[in-house]
């Protein structure tokens, strides 16, 4: 066989895997990694601030992940992700009961999940403009608030980014 013959093909089988490597490289889950906590996210999301260290010495961390989503009009408005790391305070808290806080709001609703084998209150209201999920989780001496914020129109969007980070969520 004449050499010239393969290197057409050779350079198809090249090209077909730097594409590869490619969509593989920026298609996929990203992770984030620090102190006691981990989880993915879809890598449409960047991460956009940190604070903290999400470890033992921190009184607080905070990380915000956007993504920006255009609505029929081609607005764009961005979609947040928060989760936060707090140390309880010692002493009394008074919180109004979850009854009064579903009742003084519309469209809201409050269940109870398991997160990484730990127990978390979900808080949720849907209005006309924007929508948030709020879970928190309580462990040891710390509360893990994961928070999602979005205009109405990119619900389903965020919701999976969001449910994406409680299913992965790990924290030690």
């Amino acid at each position: 066989m004449d050499r010239e013959s393969f290197i057409l093909p050779g350079i198809l089988i090249v090209v077909v895997l730097i594409i590869l490597v490619l969509v593989v490289a920026f298609s996929g889950n990203n992770t984030f990694q620090m102190g006691k906590v981990s989880f993915q996210y879809p890598s449409g999301w960047s991460q956009t601030s940190l604070v903290g260290n999400f470890s033992d010495t921190s009184l607080y961390s905070e990380v915000t992940f956007t993504a920006n989503f255009a609505d029929s009009n081609g607005t764009s408005q961005p979609s947040y992700i928060i989760i936060q790391m707090q140390q309880k305070v010692q002493g009394t808290i008074n919180l109004p009961s979850t009854n009064s806080i579903v009742t003084n709001t519309t469209n809201s609703s409050v269940s109870s999940l398991n997160v990484d084998n730990l127990s978390a209150t979900q808080l949720g209201n849907f209005g006309s403009n924007s929508a948030e999920k709020v879970t928190i989780i309580q462990q040891n001496n710390y509360y893990y608030v994961i928070t999602a914020i979005g205009p109405t129109y990119a619900l389903n969007q965020t919701s999976t980014a969001y449910n994406m980070i409680l299913k992965t969520l790990m924290v030690s």
